[in-house]
């Protein structure tokens, strides 16, 4: 092509036609401009779909991370209502006299005191930001949920720290003080098999010490404060955790409506 450009260039020269030559100059140059404005739009139109690839792929990752932490968040706001309901029933319970009411509340004790953390899926937000790549959400409404919903993780996580502090000063540390820990658990059939197993029987002098350690913890004021603690910070937990699950859930549907965007 530009051989034939050449030639007729050279030949209106030769034929000394000026005019003619100046406007098939002038259409050469429009004709090269409007090349190169084709190739920088197909250029751009290639970088976009490129973009939009990206964008579409970090999206369906964000909403599997997201959908993760649904079940995991429902799994802690659980956990969280057994706590509370465990404490409460505590707080109002007759003190054990039988080797059966001794080891039910053993139980229960145990239900307050088994520690749980809600540990949030944020593989691909944490490939966003460390990428550099965030830039590439277009939805400014996506983006400003992302951050609502990463700061709500972060107050589950100091308030979680907080409870652990409560909980180690006021539970674990004076029960530990005050009470055989498990009394009727079968500590060797649990080392071989890895699965607790009970058996409710004790001497009548066994039996007297374990009530009088009960009774003793169940009536100290630290103690007793611990489980009032437990209560309301389980309770306020759930609270804080079903308004992240609330909007995880509206995230969700926002990027839901994105993929589904030509």
């Amino acid at each position: 092509m530009p051989r034939i450009f050449n030639a007729i260039r050279q030949r209106l020269l030769k034929e000394n036609r000026l005019t003619r030559y100046l406007v098939y100059a002038v259409g050469e140059i429009v004709l090269v401009v409007i090349g190169i404005l084709i190739a920088l739009q197909v250029n751009t139109w290639n970088l976009t779909r490129q973009d939009r690839q990206k964008e579409t792929k970090y999206l369906a990752g964000l909403k599997a991370d997201l959908q993760v932490d649904l079940v995991e968040l429902q799994n802690f706001m659980q956990d969280k209502e057994v706590k509370r309901s465990s404490a409460v029933m505590l707080l109002s319970m007759e003190d054990p006299v039988t080797a059966e009411e001794v080891q039910r509340m053993d139980s229960i004790i145990w239900r307050v005191f088994e520690w749980r953390k809600f540990v949030p899926s944020t593989k691909t937000l944490d490939e966003l930001t460390g990428s550099g790549n965030l830039s590439l959400i277009t939805n400014d409404s996506i983006k400003a949920m992302m951050l609502d919903v990463s700061q709500h993780y972060a107050e589950i996580g100091v308030y979680i720290e907080h409870m652990r502090r409560e909980y180690d000063h006021y539970l674990y540390d004076r029960s530990a003080a005050m009470r055989e820990m498990a009394p009727f658990a079968d500590l060797e059939h649990w080392a071989k098999t890895d699965t607790m197993r009970r058996t409710v029987s004790a001497t009548e002098a066994e039996l007297a010490a374990l009530t009088d350690q009960t009774r003793a913890l169940l009536h100290d004021l630290s103690f007793r404060n611990g489980l009032k603690l437990a209560a309301l910070n389980n309770r306020s937990m759930w609270r804080r955790c079903q308004r992240s699950f609330e909007k995880i859930e509206h995230l969700i549907a926002l990027i839901d409506l994105e993929l589904n965007t030509p």
